[in-house]
C-alpha cells in the first residue's frame, strides 16, 4: 500500500513538472522568419514587429511603437536600386503611414497599415528586395 501511494505521488510530480515544462515553451515569443544575406529586411521586420506589439499598450509604449516605426521606415529606405512599385517601398510607405496613423490616435488604422507592412516585407525578403 505504502509503495503504491509513493508511486502515484511520483507520477503526479512527474506530470505535473511536465505541464509547467510545456506552459513555458508555449509562452515564448515565434521566432521571426530571417532572409539570409537581407539585413535591412531582417532589421526592418523586427522593428515592425516591435511595434505591433507595443501599439496596442499605454501612451508611452504607443510613443515607442512610433519609434520602432520610424526606425523600419528607415531600414526599409535603404535603396540598392529598387524600383518604383516594390514590396520593399510599399512596406516603406506603409511603416510611414503607421507611424503618422499613430501620432495622429489612429490606433487601429495604424495596427492594420503595420500588418500590411509586414507581409509586404517578407514579400520584399522572399523576392530578395534588399
Amino acid at each position: 500500500m505504502n509503495r503504491i501511494f509513493t508511486l502515484a505521488v511520483s507520477v503526479l510530480l512527474i506530470v505535473v513538472t511536465c505541464a509547467a515544462g510545456a506552459d513555458k515553451s508555449k509562452s515564448k515569443s515565434p521566432k521571426l522568419t530571417e532572409y539570409p544575406k537581407q539585413g535591412t529586411i531582417n532589421a526592418a521586420l523586427k522593428h515592425l514587429a516591435k511595434a505591433q506589439e507595443l501599439a496596442k499598450g499605454s501612451a508611452k509604449e504607443v510613443a515607442d511603437a512610433v519609434v520602432c516605426l520610424k526606425k523600419a521606415e528607415i531600414q526599409l529606405s535603404k535603396d540598392k536600386g529598387n524600383k518604383h512599385g516594390s514590396f520593399k517601398e510599399s512596406a516603406h510607405r506603409l511603416s510611414g503611414q503607421a507611424a503618422k496613423d499613430l501620432e495622429n490616435g489612429l490606433s487601429d488604422k495604424a495596427l492594420n497599415n503595420i500588418e500590411e507592412a509586414i507581409a509586404a516585407t517578407h514579400k520584399a525578403g522572399k523576392a530578395g528586395e534588399d
